[in-house]
């Protein structure tokens, strides 16, 4: 007999652990969906922004015939980190991305609307732009793009990273976390 009360009580516990695991994982993954439609609408506002780049900078060296493919592509990543390095984005879409108008604005905006801001980086072989979405409270949505050649590839970036990325150190709550009742 006692053997059927003590599985019976273990039957409980493990029951409420699935359900309360089973609530944070749907938790996570619905957090982790919002933050990466919001990235794919940001990453959009970019793609947009790099077209209209190589489209001014390709038109500008033709007209003026710059020599030199090197002093294109140059002032290609030159223009892109001018218009979006420190530029606050807010996935909301952009007819004319290079003006601020939509979804490119001034720092003000973080505040107002929940734009994220991108940052541009110059390595020796690679222009990166990053930015981050926050996820929860705990994570965000980071993500890294390399930027490609636009006069030899069919993509103006590449997605380098996109993940999850803890953004506070885990620390156990000053409660304990009830899985078994108490009887």
């Amino acid at each position: 007999m006692k053997d059927k009360q003590q599985s019976y009580f273990v039957n409980i516990g493990s029951s409420s652990l699935l359900v309360t695991f089973s609530e944070r994982l749907a938790k996570h993954k619905r957090a982790y969906y919002e933050a990466s439609a919001r990235a794919e609408d940001i990453v959009g506002e970019i793609d947009s922004i790099l077209y209209e780049t190589s489209r001014k900078v390709g038109s500008a060296a033709s007209s003026s015939h710059v020599d030199g493919e090197l002093d294109l592509y140059d002032n290609y990543i030159f223009a892109v980190s001018s218009a979006l390095n420190g530029a606050f984005l807010t996935g909301a879409g952009s007819e004319d991305a290079l003006t601020g108008e939509g979804g490119v604005s001034s720092g003000d905006a973080l505040t107002g609307d929940g734009g994220v801001s991108v940052i541009c980086e110059q390595s020796e072989d690679e222009f990166l732009i990053s930015f981050q979405v926050p996820a929860d409270e705990r994570q965000e949505l980071q993500v890294v793009l390399r930027v490609t050649d636009f006069r030899t590839s069919d993509r103006y970036y590449e997605v380098k990273t996109w993940k999850i990325v803890n953004v506070e150190d885990w620390e156990m709550e000053d409660e304990p976390l009830n899985l078994i009742p108490v009887l």
